[in-house]
């Protein structure tokens, strides 16, 4: 109650959204849980855990000076946080999972449920996304940090077909560098891929467009 209170009373800072955000997931969850006696949608908690991973890095950069002001440190976690962001939004696509689940509990508590992951998720990223450009334009240049946000925005709704219709994950790049390069390589070239890739990219590029109005000032 008492973090409601500040939401309410002034303007919150985005920890204190993104906790309370993250807290009410988790209460929708376990009572899901506790109500289906089932983990149906237990995926929903680890998907959301992956989504902060690129915020963190964020913030790491903005924490440690010598890593944010040298070139390389930060092409390296830039990097790093590409593969990582594509998470944020993917729990968008989770939504898939709404027929099935409904065998267990009212579609309207499960839509209730997903919603609330789902945005929660893409506000994280959205946030990473801001942190990400404003670290760009104070290291090269604000139409470089323009260019990678975009680059980001486009790059992520690939990564979300491939991790929704061919079931890779974030550091398989690192674990199957061969079975991914040959995954993209015969994907890229299927209009499916195309179109989902383009209208995720966009929807998360213009939600981002939408969020940053109130950051104008600050980002340019």
């Amino acid at each position: 109650m008492k973090q409601l209170h500040l939401l309410l009373s002034r303007k919150p800072s985005p920890a204190q959204l993104v906790m309370v955000l993250s807290s009410y997931c988790l209460v929708l969850l376990i009572i899901r849980i506790l109500v289906s006696h089932t983990l149906f949608y237990g995926f929903l908690a680890w998907n959301l855990v992956l989504a902060f991973v690129p915020l963190l890095l964020t913030m790491i950069l903005q924490r440690k000076e010598r890593l944010r002001h040298n070139r390389y440190g930060l092409l390296l976690l830039s990097f790093v946080w590409l593969l990582f962001l594509p998470n944020a939004p993917y729990i968008i696509t989770d939504f898939f999972h709404l027929e099935k689940g409904a065998l267990y509990m009212p579609e309207w508590f499960d839509v209730l449920l997903l919603t609330s992951f789902a945005w929660t998720g893409v506000l994280v990223g959205l946030l990473a996304m801001t942190a990400m450009q404003q670290l760009w334009a104070q290291r090269f240049s604000a139409s470089k940090g323009r260019i990678f946000i975009v680059f980001a925005a486009l790059l992520s709704g690939f990564g979300i077909y491939l991790g929704r219709f061919l079931r890779f994950n974030s550091w398989d790049i690192l674990q199957h560098p061969f079975d991914l390069t040959t995954a993209i390589t015969t994907a890229a070239f299927h209009w499916r891929t195309f179109g989902f890739s383009l209208g995720y990219g966009a929807l998360l590029l213009l939600l981002y467009c939408s969020f940053r109005i109130p950051f104008q000032s600050t980002v340019q």
